[in-house]
C-alpha cells in the first residue's frame, strides 16, 4: 500500500478518549472506531491519537454537542473540530473534516517524495475599474458559523478558493477571518495573546489587523482608499465580525454571520 519510498502501514492506533458531560456508550465507541480507522492515512506513524466530546450544559446555543481529535503523525499534528445537536451528527463531521486534513498531509508526502514543485499559490486578474461613487454592495452573503479552529478555516478557504475566510474560533468564542496574503502566507485576524499557531501546517501567523467599529458607508471608503482586498470591521454596538471584500466586477461583496 502507498507509493514507492513511504512508509508501510502501521498498526492500529490507540486513541485515548476524553469526555465532559452525559456522553453515550455508543457515541464513544463510534468516535474512537471512526479515529482508528483514519490512523493509516497519513502514511506516517501515529504517536498519539486523542479525542475529546463534550455535551455543553443547557445553554442558548443549539449546537451543545462538540467532538475533537487530535493526531500525532511523527511529530506533526493533525486536528478536527466540529460542533451540532448531537454528539453522533459531530462525530461524523469530525470524522469528515479529518480525513480532508489527513489526505491532504499523504498528498504533500507524496508530492515530496516524487519531487514536485509545491502547488502554486493562485492569481487572480485585477479589478474592474469603477468609479467610486457608482460601487455598491452586489453579493450579501450570510454564514451560519459553524465553531471551527484556524487551521480548519484555513482548509475551508482553500477547498472554496477564496483568498479570505470568515469563521467562528471554536477555541476563543469570537469572530475572525483567516487570509492569504500577497506572498501566499497564511494569517488569522484578530490576534490572540499568547496564541501559537506556528505548528499548523501550513503555519498561521496573527495578522496585525484589528476589528475595526466603524459602519458599512465607512468600512467602503477605507476600502476603496487602502490597498487590501477586504475590510474586516463591526458595526458600532456589536462585536459580530463581518468582511467587505472587492469584487471583481468593481463593486462590493459583504460577508456576515448569521444571527
Amino acid at each position: 500500500m502507498g507509493g514507492p519510498g513511504l512508509s508501510k502501514p502501521h498498526a492500529v492506533c490507540e486513541v485515548e478518549l476524553l469526555t465532559r458531560g452525559p456522553v453515550r456508550p455508543a457515541d464513544r465507541t463510534l468516535a474512537t472506531t471512526k479515529v482508528r480507522a483514519l490512523c493509516e492515512l497519513g502514511h506516517e506513524p501515529v504517536l498519539s491519537a486523542v479525542v475529546k466530546l463534550r455535551i455543553r450544559p443547557v445553554s442558548n446555543d443549539t449546537l451543545d454537542a462538540i467532538a475533537e481529535a487530535s493526531l500525532d503523525l511523527n511529530g506533526v499534528p493533525i486536528r478536527a473540530h466540529a460542533a451540532a445537536r448531537t454528539l453522533a451528527e459531530a462525530i461524523d463531521e469530525m470524522d469528515e473534516r479529518l480525513t480532508r486534513r489527513l489526505r491532504r498531509h499523504r498528498k504533500r508526502l507524496e508530492d515530496r517524495h516524487h519531487d514536485r514543485d509545491p502547488e502554486p499559490v493562485r492569481t487572480h486578474p485585477g479589478y474592474a475599474r469603477l468609479d467610486p461613487d457608482e460601487r455598491e454592495v452586489v453579493r450579501h452573503k450570510t454564514l451560519a458559523m459553524v465553531p471551527m479552529s484556524a487551521e480548519e478555516a484555513a482548509d475551508e478557504m482553500d477547498l472554496l478558493d477564496h483568498g479570505f475566510y470568515l469563521y467562528l474560533d471554536a477555541d476563543h468564542g469570537l469572530d475572525r477571518v483567516v487570509y492569504r496574503n500577497g506572498d501566499g502566507g497564511l494569517h488569522v485576524a484578530p490576534a490572540v495573546d499568547g496564541e501559537d499557531l506556528s505548528d499548523a501546517r501550513p503555519p498561521i501567523s496573527a495578522a496585525a489587523l484589528v476589528l475595526n467599529h466603524l459602519p458599512l458607508e465607512e468600512a467602503e471608503v477605507l476600502l476603496d482608499e487602502g490597498d487590501e482586498a477586504f475590510v474586516f470591521f463591526a458595526e458600532p454596538g456589536t462585536d459580530r465580525g463581518q468582511v467587505l471584500y472587492r469584487r471583481f466586477d468593481g463593486h462590493y461583496g459583504l460577508v456576515t454571520p448569521a444571527v
